[in-house]
């Protein structure tokens, strides 16, 4: 699905299989791949997690290469409210079951997502939810928008719950 978007877009992909253990030294790798094919610098969508930024830029410093955060500290809920009036469309293929439920996956993220994070936010009963999902409490797949040459079809594959988390896998629409 990733590779549909990245045709969609006109834009090359480039992947590199990361995991565990040797993340860094992976992702540090795969820098400097990328720095000798002429890149001089990574864009992040980090928002306000300063670990996460931190680590970025330092893996960044090691491969010779800037970082950029664009988004950084700006208002989780104006990102939200432009990447909607933006046109973009995305959909929620993963979240952490201590903030949403199963209902929640496979939602369209649209008005009624940005009223439903509201509502939740504002019961005082369940932890606060980040409006982007900054700090892991949903992902989404991003399937349509100005970027985009035409919508990646897809469908819903099989709903899994796998320690805390509800995840679903999207199948290329046949």
């Amino acid at each position: 699905m990733i590779q549909k978007q990245a045709e969609s877009m006109g834009v090359h992909l480039f992947q590199k299989e990361v995991s565990g253990d040797h993340y860094e030294r992976q992702f540090l790798e795969a820098l400097m791949e990328l720095k000798v094919k002429g890149v001089n610098g990574v864009v992040f969508g980090d928002i306000d997690v300063h670990q996460n930024r931190q680590w970025s830029e330092n893996v960044c410093r090691k491969a010779g290469l800037k970082s950029y955060f664009p988004l950084w500290k700006i208002d989780q809920k104006i990102i939200l409210i432009d990447f909607l009036g933006l046109g973009f469309k995305a959909v929620v293929v993963a979240l952490d079951s201590r903030f949403l439920n199963e209902n929640d996956l496979g939602h369209t993220i649209d008005d009624k997502w940005l009223d439903h994070l509201s509502v939740l936010n504002s019961g005082g009963k369940n932890p606060q939810i980040t409006y982007c999902g900054e700090s892991g409490e949903y992902h989404t797949f991003v399937f349509d928008g100005p970027a985009f040459r035409s919508p990646i079809d897809f469908r819903m594959g099989e709903k899994v719950y796998r320690e805390g988390f509800w995840l679903v896998d999207l199948q290329p629409s046949e």
